[in-house]
Parts: C-alpha cells; sequence; structure tokens
C-alpha cells in the first residue's frame, strides 16, 4: 500500500496554457497553411479572418469572449476567469506562429496531426478547469451547461455544436473549396477523438482504505466529480480482510476508476480529507 502523496497539479493555469499552445501549433503548423480549419468559434474566427484580414488570433479571442460570458452567467460560476489563461495563450501562440510554414506538404498527413494536437490542447485545457472554444468538443466542462433554452423549449448543447460545425464545414467547402473541407472534416474528427480518449481512455481501478469513508467520498467528488465503483466479487474480499494496524478496527474500502491523468489530483483530494488514508492500486486498467 501507498500512502497518497503529494498534487502535481497544484498549478492548473500552467497546463491550460500549455494546452492552449498545443492547440495552436495544430492549428497554424498543420491546418491552416492547407487552408483547412477546425470546428467551433476556432473555425468561424478563421473564415472571418480571411475576409477581414483581422488576424486569426485576435478575432479567436474576441468571438470567444461573449460566449464565455454568457456560460458564466447561466451557471453561475466564475467560468471566464478559469478560462482566460488558456485562452490567451492560444490565441497569442497562434499570433507567434503564423509565419511558419506548414510541418507537412501531406493534406492527410496535417489533418490527422493538427486534429491530434487540438484534441490533445483542448482536453488538457478542460481536465484543468480551463477552456480553448466556447463551442468546444468537450463534455466535460463544469461551466458549460448541458442545455440552452430555445423557444421555450430546452436544446441539448451538444446537438446545437454538431449543427454549427455542419454548417460551419458546408461553408468552408464554398469558401475554400470542397477539398480542404474535406480534410478539415478529418481534423475536426480527429480532434474529436483525442479528446474523447484523453476524457475516457486509460483508467485505473484504485482502492482507498479509510476510516473516514463520507469525508473522502465528498471529497473526491468535488474534486473530481467521481463517484465510487460498487464492490464486487474479489474487491468485497478486500474490504473484510483489511484491519487497522494500529486498533485492530475494520476500515472502510472505497473503490474507484481513476484516469490516468488525473491520479496526482486524486491523491490529494485524499490527503486533505484524511491525512491517514492509504490507496492500492489494482493491476487491471480499462481502456
Amino acid at each position: 500500500m501507498k500512502p497518497a502523496s503529494g498534487d502535481a497539479s497544484r498549478f492548473p493555469v500552467f497546463y491550460t496554457v500549455i494546452g492552449g499552445i498545443t492547440a495552436s501549433v495544430g492549428l497554424e503548423l498543420f491546418l491552416h497553411p492547407h487552408d483547412m480549419i477546425a470546428g467551433g468559434v476556432t473555425g468561424i474566427s478563421r473564415l472571418m479572418s480571411l475576409y477581414t484580414q483581422e488576424h486569426f488570433g485576435l478575432l479567436l479571442f474576441v468571438l470567444n469572449l461573449p460566449l464565455m460570458l454568457l456560460y458564466s452567467l447561466s451557471t453561475h460560476k466564475p467560468m471566464l476567469l478559469r478560462a482566460l489563461p488558456g485562452l490567451f495563450a492560444f490565441s497569442g501562440s497562434a499570433i507567434i506562429l503564423s509565419p511558419f510554414p506548414a510541418v507537412s506538404g501531406h493534406p492527410v498527413v496535417c489533418a490527422l496531426g493538427g486534429g491530434i494536437c487540438i484534441g490533445l490542447g483542448a482536453a488538457l485545457t478542460a481536465r484543468h478547469g480551463g477552456l480553448l472554444d466556447s463551442l468546444g468538443l468537450s463534455e466535460s466542462d463544469d461551466g458549460r451547461p448541458s442545455t440552452l433554452l430555445l423557444i421555450h423549449r430546452k436544446i441539448p448543447l451538444i446537438q446545437i455544436v454538431m449543427l454549427c460545425n455542419g454548417l460551419l464545414l458546408i461553408t468552408a467547402g464554398f469558401v475554400l473549396g470542397w477539398e480542404p473541407a474535406l480534410y478539415s472534416a478529418l481534423s475536426c474528427l480527429a480532434a474529436y477523438e483525442t479528446t474523447r480518449l484523453m476524457f475516457t481512455g486509460l483508467r485505473r481501478m484504485v482502492c482507498v482504505v479509510s476510516k473516514k469513508q463520507p469525508t473522502v467520498e465528498d471529497a473526491i467528488y468535488r474534486r473530481l466529480r467521481l463517484h465510487s465503483t460498487p464492490i464486487e466479487g474479489s474487491a468485497a474480499q478486500i474490504k473484510g480482510k483489511i484491519k487497522s494496524e494500529s486498533d485492530k478496527k475494520e476500515q472502510m474500502v472505497i473503490i474507484y476508476s481513476v484516469h490516468l491523468l488525473d491520479l496526482q489530483r486524486f491523491k490529494a483530494a485524499i490527503q486533505m480529507a484524511d491525512p491517514q488514508a492509504e490507496i492500492m492500486y489494482m493491476k487491471r486498467w480499462e481502456a
């Protein structure tokens, strides 16, 4: 067994900035040199920059602000403040990288490479409380409402995002040509799958041994929005066998399925809730 240790994610702003830079690399070094666009406000900003002669990075920042402010007001959460560092890094690094040539002359390579970079950047930023695009790909952003009230009917936000991206790709087909639009669609698919993998990819089963089960469960839910996994089979046997070394009183075992990227924050939450708690990792990994 290992005691819960310190948190390597004490500086979430650092990760949101790295995510913004990674996403801008995907845009400026892969997609834009081949007239491809990304989805969401990022793609809208690119199309507008081609006709207004305003810099893409500036439009990206200006167009995202109203929607992020709307999300903050509708959810009563300080989302705008959490999103600003990553958005600054995203738009600023796009300005810096715009003069550089494409990494590759093959559009398929650039479509896939750009989509992967954008997906990695968006997921890394969202995992640490930020947001690069107000119509981003992540479904786990706490700051965004899950539905919007339009014409007295609640419409799931994901449907609105898909509709906007579809219309954007069709517009790109008329403006930039259908071949770049098809490559752009491939890039959007790569970005979506990369983001999905970052959120639902490798997970590790973790047993938390603590006498303060309600406190630990509450702390982990508030920090990571994770619920404990029901104890079944061999895990139920563990619960009956683990006892305190000092007073021999039975301790409670809580089992969680934790994403690889959340392990440090998970351990930090346990340490704050119960410094005496211990964790042990099960060997089985989930995809």
